[in-house]
């Protein structure tokens, strides 16, 4: 699990014209992957219209909606600027005005929301970015209602995916040792160590894109290897759109998982 440079990463995150260039999830030749994590909320997941969620990281707002759209409270936040006008792009595009709120926020300091405010706090696509995981949890945790629901994704280190990623970024380090690293990988046991010190504790997951690997490929353009490797991934996802068996789900590409306060029962 590599480190991140705190400061290098939130200033590249703060600033219109980074992250926004990349990450585009609903759109683009992976949305069936990135919409598979959707999928599996959707079916995981009795979603209650009376919960008031906090959607940390909400990018476009793809997760924040969801919820909005079965009628919940949403709070989304996030800490670039061009990432929040899509969101409220979104919002509005869907006529969610009324149930979902975009903020500027930071995943590591949410000292504008009171102890217990919410019965989910989703962080979904941001752990592999952000520098200070334990204090982003620790805060996560402490406006959890007691009983409430911690959504996240990760990017396995025991993934396929994972693994080309750290590869890359292990070369990128030595050959461009100036280059600012942003993103980096977690096993589950490391994962399950950080919530618990957080006092959260790993309830279920669910894998999504056992063979996509080809999540990093953007970083070499679109050929043919690229674009058989989207086709593999596809057609993966057609007959598994996500993985329920938890040794088999920890291997996917990104995994959706679901986290409880210590000491609940159920879900």
């Amino acid at each position: 699990m590599s480190e991140l440079d705190a400061k290098g990463v939130g200033d590249y995150f703060a600033r219109s014209g980074t992250v926004s260039e990349w990450w585009t999830p609903g759109s683009g030749p992976l949305a069936f992957h990135y919409n598979a994590e959707l999928h599996a909320l959707e079916d995981q997941l009795a979603i209650d219209p009376e919960w008031k969620v906090l959607d940390v990281g909400t990018g476009p707002g793809r997760f924040g909606a969801l919820f909005a759209g079965r009628g919940c409270q949403v709070i989304g936040i996030d800490l670039n600027p061009d990432m929040l006008e899509i969101a409220r792009d979104t919002v509005r595009g869907l006529g969610l005005e009324d149930r979902f709120d975009v903020r500027a926020g930071n995943a590591e300091d949410l000292a504008e929301f009171a102890d217990g405010s919410f019965d989910v706090v989703c962080c979904m696509e941001l752990f592999d970015h952000l520098p200070d995981l334990r204090k982003a949890l620790a805060e996560m945790r402490r406006v959890l209602k007691p009983g409430g629901r911690f959504l996240y994704t990760y990017v396995p280190s025991e993934s396929l995916y994972g693994f080309l990623g750290n590869v890359y970024r292990w070369l990128r380090a030595r050959l461009r040792p100036t280059e600012l690293m942003i993103s980096r990988t977690y096993s589950r046991d490391a994962l399950e160590s950080l919530l618990a010190e957080s006092g959260l504790r790993l309830e279920r997951y669910w894998g999504v894109g056992l063979f996509c690997v080809s999540a990093q490929t953007r970083l070499f353009g679109d050929n043919p290897i690229v674009r058989m490797l989207t086709a593999i991934a596809r057609a993966e996802s057609s007959r598994w759109p996500y993985y329920t068996t938890p040794t088999i789900a920890r291997h996917g590409a990104h995994v959706v998982a679901l986290a409880r306060p210590v000491g609940d029962v159920g879900a």
